[in-house]
């Protein structure tokens, strides 16, 4: 799936610190009243120059605006998505939509009459019990809800073992921010970037102005794939 300008967009969100996103329903970022670090400030300069934006004169606020509103008319143009008489909400709902289709195509799921919040929830189903089956969970008498939650489990922890990360007395956010970290730190190495007292975060962004295809193609754990999907796809159930 070609997702690569939307996880950018979601990496986005994740290094700065205001501003929402979720994976099911991109919208223009609502920035929340919260202090903005000097470093964040520095960073959507640079993002936005690297798309073209011209920065003089705005605030942080709007200039994340414009980046995210950059991105996602940057995909839908990928996917052949007319943006023209359409608001940057709709123009965010039919690239997810598209995205999902895509997905839903390849694990053999059906699309017809279905719109996105029951596609979302059959391909979430879908993946889930596929990677239940690939990580020899048995899958007998489990909601969906506790079946992802062991999934999620899992995955974290057999990570954590190739990672030769120390998983007693630490809670599964605690392991799943230790592996992220050296993913990050590993990718920055491989680029040749100098890590020296530089924290993780510091060189996603740098990653992000300096390599964004190689970013795009770093599956950040736990903030991309399965795991994004988990916590959304919970809250779409609590809210029905």
């Amino acid at each position: 799936m070609k997702k690569m300008t939307l996880l950018m967009l979601a990496l986005l969100v994740a290094l700065t610190s205001f501003g929402s996103l979720t994976s099911a329903a991109p919208s223009p970022a609502t920035p929340e009243k919260r202090e903005i670090s000097q470093d964040d400030k520095q960073f959507l300069i640079e993002m936005a120059k690297s798309l073209g934006i011209k920065t003089e004169g705005k605030d942080p606020v709007a200039i994340k605006k414009e980046i995210h509103e950059a991105l996602i008319k940057k995909e839908a143009e990928k996917l052949g998505i007319k943006a023209e008489g359409k608001d940057i909400h709709q123009l965010a709902m039919e690239v997810h939509t598209a995205h999902l289709k895509e997905e839903a195509k390849s694990l053999g799921i059906s699309t017809e009459g279905k719109d996105a919040k029951a596609l979302m929830k059959e391909v979430f189903e879908a993946k889930i019990s596929k990677k239940a089956k690939e990580l020899g969970i048995d899958t007998k008498g489990k909601t969906m809800q506790q079946l992802g939650k062991e999934v999620q489990e899992k995955m974290t922890m057999e990570e954590a073992k190739k990672l030769s990360i120390k998983t007693e007395g630490k809670d599964l956010k605690q392991i799943a921010d230790e592996i992220r970290e050296i993913q990050i730190l590993n990718k920055a190495k491989e680029l040749g970037l100098d890590t020296e007292n530089k924290k993780p975060k510091e060189l996603l962004k740098e990653m992000m102005i300096k390599y964004p295809e190689e970013v795009k193609k770093l599956k950040l754990f736990p903030s991309h794939g399965e795991h994004f999907m988990f916590k959304k796809h919970y809250k779409l159930k609590k809210e029905d």
